[in-house]
């Protein structure tokens, strides 16, 4: 078997071990505040992760960019001269351009070494449920997958990762095109939190409409109580926008229904956190994606 490594985004929302433990790569992200550029290189920590949801509490507008085939090449380029294999994990093709710009650098390399391996995955997700992936993509690496094999298993299992989400504040997915003003404001006024889940195409789409954080995260825990499969794994990785106690709450909940269940909670990065604003909370897992 050849030795390769494991490349992910920093879109990615995991636990740090998870990076340290599984000798992960973290290919860099851009995003600015106020215009203002920065580069996501790692995870942030507790204290960075609430002074970038504070920024956006006080107004600061937030955006992020694509990774270009060029930073790709780059990111990759030493392993593939030392003779290493590439297993890359992109970002969601349903939200990004990244895994274009993936494939695009891949044949570059290729063109000037076309004996190399490099695996590229469409996650058909993101945050969390890449994070799961990653997860699934170190074990099979520890089992003695070959790269080939790795690729295979995630494509093959890449829609059995399940996402839910609420989002506190409409007003950011307003600014994102993802709802109406006239929406956005009428949510607000009656307290309505959105329930949305990613789908086979990788793309955001809204189940339910719930009012009130309490009945959202009934309702996201309701929905893994029908959904999740404990066949692949038992892991639950809960991501949140700087609100740790919706965190630990619906961690709890799912504890009550799966105490089998191996559920961690992460941040919620700024790549991902840019779109949805202050307070968001997801749960992601592996099931039946399909069951609303």
């Amino acid at each position: 078997m050849s030795e390769y490594e494991i490349y992910i985004d920093a879109s990615v929302d995991v636990p740090a071990d998870v990076l340290n433990d599984g000798n992960v790569h973290i290919v860099p992200m851009h995003y600015t505040a106020d215009g203002a550029e920065r580069v996501m290189e790692r995870p942030l920590n507790d204290e960075e992760m609430k002074a970038f949801y504070d920024e956006m509490r006080a107004g600061v507008v937030m955006k992020t960019s694509q990774i270009t085939p060029f930073h790709y090449e780059e990111a990759f380029r030493a392993d593939i001269e030392a003779g290493k294999g590439i297993l890359y994990l992109s970002l969601s093709s349903g939200l990004s351009n990244t895994y274009t710009s993936a494939l695009t650098a891949r044949e570059t390399l290729l063109d000037d070494h076309p004996d190399a391996k490099i695996e590229v995955v469409d996650t058909l997700g993101a945050t969390g449920g890449m994070g799961l992936l990653l997860i699934l993509s170190v074990r099979n690496r520890e089992k003695g997958m070959s790269i080939e094999e790795n690729a295979a298993f995630l494509r093959d299992h890449a829609l059995d990762v399940v996402f839910w989400f609420v989002v506190d504040d409409l007003s950011f997915l307003r600014r994102g095109g993802r709802i109406s003003a006239a929406s956005a404001i009428a949510g607000t006024m009656l307290n309505i939190k959105p329930i949305l889940k990613i789908t086979d195409e990788g793309t955001l789409t809204g189940v339910s409409k719930q009012r009130g954080i309490a009945k959202a995260l009934k309702y996201m825990a309701s929905l893994y109580e029908k959904s999740h499969e404990q066949t692949i794994a038992d892991d639950v990785i809960i991501c949140h926008a700087d609100d740790i106690g919706r965190a630990e709450k619906i961690r709890d909940m799912i504890l009550d229904i799966n105490p089998n269940a191996r559920a961690r909670i992460t941040s919620l990065s700024p790549i991902i956190g840019a779109h949805t604003g202050p307070g968001m909370t997801c749960i992601c897992y592996l099931g039946n994606r399909n069951i609303v």
